[in-house]
């Protein structure tokens, strides 16, 4: 037999389908640990070789050589279409369906197929005999019918698996449709081919090979559903525990993960393209920032009763690659435990600053109103000493010592109703000074504001207060917010009983990091350096000045006679 081949221009579309194939073959077998890369690669190779028997075929001369090509085809069509579906399988569920038991089964009508091809000439069951009119009429047999018919089947199954696929799996959907429509069409064309449909002199059998096999490789490779980074992203996305939304232009949910889902409380299905305005009415008070910023967060809370919970609402902008705005990107961020550990820490704050002050209470009055009536009780003895002495005098008949005796008990007495009223006085303010102190339900400067007017109706004495505008009471502890309470009561407790004035400021103003307490009166004045404990009382100076270093901060008195005292305490804040 003489082999004679000629050049024909109708070569090329089956030469341009074998390195079409071949380039997917090579580049499957170097990701061939993507799943279903491997079973691509081996049916790439196997579509390859029948375009090369194809393009043989066409530049054969003799008709026994177009034959001979014509059966190599056939060889590699079965084995091709079983690769495929073998892709299929392991794509649609790596590791499950792909098994080796499978893989054997799959494989005898394939080594059965190429067995009875190369014996064709023995028994004809593949083909009894070729007629050729331009191209080859093949005569077929009946194990040629039988491999057709099975080879049709393997595209079913593989349309059934790629259905599943799209059904079961959201994310394979788009890679599920295009390997359903690759199948349709390329076993539409082959069939079109195989009965003499389309028109004749162009070999039509192997581009529908080559559009097939590109829409697979556009699947497999194309969407990444198997890269390890984009199902590292989605693993995360599912998993993680914030609530994350991706919202359209026009403020429409476009997708969410299942955390939002039960953040919301709805399913999926429910919230996709609802306006986010509905579910997170939040929101507005993010769009002026985010267009600004591209970026912007605020605290919300969702639920109601003991099903409250809180969250940090964070939006950032989504821009395409020409830096157009496509979208925006909400994260739920759940600080509910966050904020009761602070409100847990925060109670127990101030339970500790209650506890610290009923122990600088209790020092204070011993300090102070103890000694107070401790000197009362004094003076009541020298008063009962006086009248025991006079008793006597008045048994002895004299008479003038008996005045004297009345009128040194008389001053006595005059004295001791000056500091008991004035202790009581004292004490009276105690009573009003600890009924008034910050807590969750009276924040800091409420209180003061509550605590000033009250005192400026019981004493007519005028108050102002007067607060920077960077000054925050969020920038102080409650224990530091109870001692400047106290500190503040003091000054002005002072104001009071020392200093006769009409008028009293308090202001606070923040310079840098440390926040400056300003307590401004117009009264008397006095010397600093003669105001100390003396056991008569004035010992509001060292109190103040002892609660000022609790808290980290110091304290500074200016006076001068006449002109009024100032008292500036100067405190670490918060931030």
């Amino acid at each position: 037999m003489t082999i004679n081949y000629a050049y024909t221009p109708e070569i090329w579309p089956s030469v341009f389908t074998v390195l079409l194939l071949i380039a997917l073959a090579v580049y499957s077998g170097r990701r061939r640990s993507v799943p279903g890369a491997l079973p691509f690669m081996i049916a790439g190779l196997f579509a390859a070789a029948w375009a090369a028997g194809s393009v043989m075929e066409v530049a054969a001369v003799d008709l026994q050589t177009k034959i001979t090509w014509f059966k190599f085809q056939g060889a590699c069509q079965l084995p091709a279409a079983t690769a495929i579906t073998c892709f299929a399988l392991e794509y649609a569920w790596p590791g499950r369906w792909l098994t080796r038991r499978n893989l054997v089964l799959l494989s005898i009508p394939c080594v059965l197929a190429v067995g009875i091809i190369l014996t064709n000439d023995l028994h004809h069951l593949a083909w009894r005999g070729f007629a050729f009119d331009g191209t080859i009429i093949p005569l077929r047999g009946p194990a040629n019918w039988f491999f057709f018919v099975y080879g049709y089947g393997l595209a079913i199954v593989n349309i059934i698996v790629f259905t599943w696929l799209f059904i079961r799996s959201p994310q394979h959907r788009w890679p599920a449709a295009i390997m359903i429509a690759g199948q349709f069409v390329g076993r539409l064309l082959y069939l079109l081919e195989a009965a003499k449909v389309l028109p004749s002199g162009l070999p039509f059998n192997v581009p529908p090979i080559a559009f097939e096999y590109l829409l697979y490789a556009i699947a497999l490779f194309g969407f990444r559903i198997f890269d390890p980074i984009s199902l590292a992203r989605q693993a995360v996305i599912t998993q993680m525990h914030e609530g994350m939304l991706v919202v359209d232009l026009e403020g429409r949910v476009a997708s969410l993960n299942p955390a939002a889902a039960a953040i919301l409380g709805y399913p999926a299905k429910r919230l996709i393209g609802r306006p986010v305005q509905e579910l997170l009415p939040a929101y507005n008070d993010l769009a002026t920032d985010l267009q600004k910023a591209g970026a912007s967060q605020i605290e919300l809370n969702l639920g109601t009763g003991s099903e409250i919970r809180y969250y940090q609402l964070e939006a950032s902008s989504l821009k395409d690659w020409r830096g157009l705005e496509a979208g925006c990107l909400l994260l739920l961020h759940d600080v509910t435990v966050q904020k009761q550990t602070q409100a847990q820490l925060l109670e127990q704050q101030r339970a500790l600053a209650i506890l610290h002050e009923r122990e600088q209470l209790a020092r204070e009055l011993h300090d102070s109103t103890a000694q107070v009536l401790g000197y009362a009780g004094f003076q009541l003895e020298v008063v009962h000493d006086r009248i025991v002495d006079g008793q006597e005098a008045v048994s002895a008949g004299r008479i003038a010592d008996v005045h004297i005796d009345l009128v040194e008990a008389g001053s006595q007495l005059t004295r001791l109703s000056s500091i008991v009223e004035e202790a009581h006085a004292d004490i009276r303010e105690y009573i009003l000074n600890l009924s008034l102190a910050p807590s969750d339900q009276r924040p800091f400067f409420a209180t003061l504001r509550h605590y000033l007017d009250g005192f400026s109706q019981n004493y007519g004495i005028q108050t102002g207060l007067s607060i920077g505008p960077e000054v925050d009471e969020g920038q102080f502890d409650p224990e530091v917010q109870m001692q400047l309470f106290r500190i503040i009561q003091e000054a002005l407790s002072n104001a009071r009983k020392h200093a006769r004035a009409s008028y009293v400021q308090v202001s606070f103003e923040k310079q840098d990091q440390p926040v400056h307490i300003r307590i401004q009166d117009n009264g008397q004045g006095f010397s600093p350096a003669s105001m100390k404990g003396d056991g008569n009382g004035h010992f509001g100076l060292r109190f103040m000045r002892e609660r000022a270093e609790q808290m980290g901060g110091n304290l500074r008195v200016e006076s001068v006679l006449g002109e009024g005292t100032c008292v500036e305490v100067e405190v670490p804040c918060a931030y």
